[in-house]
């Protein structure tokens, strides 16, 4: 009976002892707030805000009368693009709360056991807010000497794999200048490497080109325990996406001598909110009116689709960003870190006996399309173009009755937010083209795999059949 005792009071010291160390040892807890106290939890955020990381945990509020310090294995990542955080440790062996050297998380009061960065992270910014063609999207801006402090990377693009018959765009890529895609499976691309503003970036093999974040990424942040490797919390926020859209303030104009204005709404563009900012904007006259020709005359792109394949010229005198001639391979195709680039391209004039004919300013027909279109105030995230005279400005000689002028805005750092506005010179005659449902109906939505696309085509010209 003595002995049946003793087992059963071993057996009740184990059981309280085993609730008694879950007791004490608790899961840590990871979020993100818009302020240092940890109390405004976020998210959904707009790139450029800033963050503090914020980790509940019990076990590391080991002083109740002090206020007490840690330096975890803390990340921040973006999946997609590769964007990755810049969590400086001591370097010193163990970390001395006395004298904090580094990165670390702070509690918010004595006994709280919540825990804030010593430090906000900015969630993307722009190279350079004084200059247009500087204003590319990117995860930090380097120093001189290529070195973040916020984010690094973020350079990656997902493609197919080159090397098999039949690839799927899940390869991880980086990219080079040109129309190269550097086939960097399962390497972090850059690793150790100086960072280069996309303004700066010739070579990808020496220097790594910043990166950035984009429009409705969901970042993850991970923390574990300093003491407890088990203990591994993970916090998500996503970056929001807001639609653009794009207008004239004239849908026909009297003639081209006249002024234009071009109006774009994008509210994600507005990083900085004592910043005034800009965006691109691309004018064609009449696109696919005319035929390519790379055989000769290096009319090498009808359309937008085509101008963001091909990327244009540098300049007014055919030179191409990737070398002397006409080549594909010297081609610089539009992709994020470039699409402020200023860009030309070659409107067939009458000595190159296409199916018409352009009266541009330069003889040879090359014509600078792309234009900055200015925030209308520091944080309005409403931006202009302003063309006092529509001739000059297009650098045409002359425009005719009819004539088409198509603005396309594609988002620099959203690549499915894509908008266009038409407007025409004294009259508009033209056919109209348009989605709908089996109905005939106007659609501007469909669900991939479940919604058929009907296309309308109304134009009484076509009609000549009796």
């Amino acid at each position: 009976m003595k002995k049946q005792l003793g087992v059963l009071s071993v057996m009740t010291l184990l059981v309280v002892t085993l609730f008694t160390v879950s007791a004490l040892a608790t899961d840590a807890q990871m979020y993100f707030s818009s302020d240092k106290n940890g109390q405004n939890r976020v998210t959904n955020i707009q790139e450029g805000d800033e963050i503090w990381i914020v980790v509940i945990d019990n076990d590391q509020n080991i002083d109740c009368d002090v206020r007490d310090k840690m330096q975890p294995d803390l990340k921040i990542m973006d999946p997609k693009t590769g964007a990755y955080i810049v969590w400086e440790l001591c370097g010193c062996g163990d970390f001395d709360p006395a004298n904090p050297v580094g990165d670390f998380l702070e509690e918010t009061g004595a006994d709280t056991g919540v825990f804030v960065s010593n430090r906000a992270f900015q969630i993307g910014s722009r190279e350079n807010f004084d200059i247009e063609r500087q204003h590319g999207h990117v995860v930090d801006v380097p120093t001189a000497a290529g070195v973040v402090d916020e984010f690094q990377w973020g350079h990656y693009l997902y493609a197919p794999n080159p090397g098999v018959t039949v690839g799927f765009a899940d390869d991880r890529v980086s990219v080079e200048p040109g129309p190269i895609l550097v086939n960097a499976v399962g390497v972090y691309y850059g690793l150790g490497l100086p960072a280069d503003p996309p303004s700066a970036w010739v070579n990808g093999t020496n220097d790594y080109i910043i990166g950035r974040f984009e429009n409705m990424d969901t970042l993850i942040g991970m923390y574990q325990d300093p003491n407890d490797a088990t203990d591994v919390a993970i916090g998500l926020m996503k970056i929001i996406d807001t639609e653009a859209t794009i207008s004239w303030d004239q849908q026909i104009y009297k003639d081209a001598n006249g002024s234009a204005s071009i109006t774009v709404v994008d509210p994600d563009e507005n990083l900085n909110c004592n910043e005034v900012e800009w965006v691109p904007v691309t004018i064609l006259v009449n696109p696919g009116s005319w035929n390519l020709d790379t055989d000769g005359d290096f009319i090498l792109v009808n359309s937008f689709c085509g101008f963001l394949q091909d990327g244009g010229f540098q300049d007014d005198t055919g030179a191409r960003f990737g070398g002397p001639g006409a080549l594909p391979a010297n081609a610089e195709p539009i992709r994020w870190y470039n699409i402020y680039e200023t860009r030309y391209i070659q409107y067939p004039v009458a000595a190159d006996d296409n199916v018409v004919a352009f009266d541009t300013t330069n003889a040879d027909g090359f014509v600078k399309v792309t234009f900055y279109a200015q925030e209308t105030g520091v944080s309005t995230g409403v931006f202009q173009v302003n063309l006092n005279q529509i001739l000059r400005d297009l650098e045409f000689n002359d425009l005719y009755v009819r004539d088409v002028l198509v603005a396309y805005y594609l988002d620099p750092n959203d690549a499915d937010d894509f908008k266009l506005a038409t407007a025409y010179i004294e009259e508009k005659q033209h056919s109209i083209t348009s989605f709908t449902n089996e109905n005939r109906a106007d659609k501007d939505l469909f669900w991939i795999g479940r919604d058929p696309v009907y296309v309308q085509v109304i134009d009484a010209n076509a009609n000549v059949d009796p």
